[in-house]
């Protein structure tokens, strides 16, 4: 007797187990809209919230990793299922959690440095907040040129074996965390960095984001069509 047909939304999850990240970055994205609206003056409601605005560092910290949470999150839906992928059924999304873990933990301390420097910046009288907007953007237009950024967004797609279960398996997965969110973290930086220094603009934000889509994506297609096994497991290692 044959079987009904699984309901929609249960083959989208099981082909999908990284499907929550996407929702994780949604809420973040909504979350750094209601920060900037309640930022605003009541008489500029048409106008961004001041990015020059002097913040705490913990208070900067928490929009660095909304920030974060809301532009990376889409770029390793890829990683976050290749883990699923390579964990034993029960325990799919336990490993997508200790890699999630793994991979906002280097963005962490990350946005934990860079929000005490800009806290000590902001407090002199010789920093000019919008000359230093300028400057990052500046920076991360011209870090696409150089070669360890190149390398940085190609380990973006390497990956690592992971026990199959135990305490061994969500070491693996933390591990593999810090290794994509290391590598994230080299690639990213500067056009993260032009983002903080905009006050956590969504237009930067967005911009931004859909860079690191459109450089991200085509060269795994390019190392798919057009590199030799050899060269591509070699890569990977």
């Amino acid at each position: 007797m044959q079987q009904p047909p699984l309901p929609f939304w249960t083959r989208i999850t099981w082909r999908h187990p990284q499907w929550w990240l996407f929702v994780v970055s949604l809420l973040a994205w909504v979350a750094m809209g209601l920060h900037t609206y309640s930022t605003e003056s009541p008489s500029t409601h048409h106008h961004h919230s001041n990015p020059f605005m002097p913040m705490s560092w913990t208070s900067e910290t928490y929009c660095w990793m909304l920030m974060v949470v809301a532009m990376m999150l889409p770029l390793i839906l890829d990683p976050a299922r290749g883990v699923a992928a390579r964990s034993l059924w029960f325990r799919r999304q336990r490993a997508i959690a200790g890699f999630v873990f793994g991979y906002l933990s280097v963005w962490l301390a990350a946005g934990i440095a860079v929000s005490l420097l800009l806290a000590i910046l902001k407090s002199q009288l010789w920093f000019d907040p919008r000359a230093a907007m300028t400057f990052s953007f500046m920076l991360a237009a011209a870090w696409h040129s150089i070669p360890i950024k190149k390398r940085a967004l190609i380990a973006c797609h390497r990956t690592r074996p992971i026990a199959p279960d135990g305490f061994k398996a969500n070491l693996d997965c933390v591990r593999y965390g810090w290794m994509i969110g290391g590598s994230c973290l080299l690639n990213c930086w500067a056009w993260m960095l032009f983002c903080t220094m905009t006050g956590h603009y969504p237009g930067a934000m967005i911009f931004a984001m859909f860079i690191g889509i459109a450089e991200r994506y085509p060269i795994r297609r390019l190392f798919r069509i057009n590199l030799p096994p050899s060269t591509l497991s070699a890569s990977t290692r």
